[in-house]
């Protein structure tokens, strides 16, 4: 899905999946328990974070776990 698509000034846009999709193009799942970057995005986000802006695997899975919990926040409290 293109971010192109997402609400003008919105950060996050549910998806008819129940996926939540971030402006950044990076999406999250949620198998009923946790919330989860998809296998795709989990593989755009360590090769962005990682690769190209060299932060470490520690800090990487800190911004991970950060925006995945700024996404679970925002489907589970219908702020959307």
């Amino acid at each position: 899905m293109e971010k192109d698509s997402l609400p003008k000034g919105s950060t996050w846009k549910l998806l008819p999946n129940g996926n939540v999709l971030h402006r950044s193009g990076l999406e999250l799942e949620s198998n009923g328990h946790h919330w989860q970057l998809t296998p795709a995005s989990g593989v755009d986000f360590a090769v962005f974070t990682m690769m190209e802006h060299g932060l470490s695997a520690d800090e990487a899975k800190g911004l991970a776990d950060l925006l995945i919990l700024q996404g679970a926040t925002w489907a589970t409290t219908g702020l959307h």
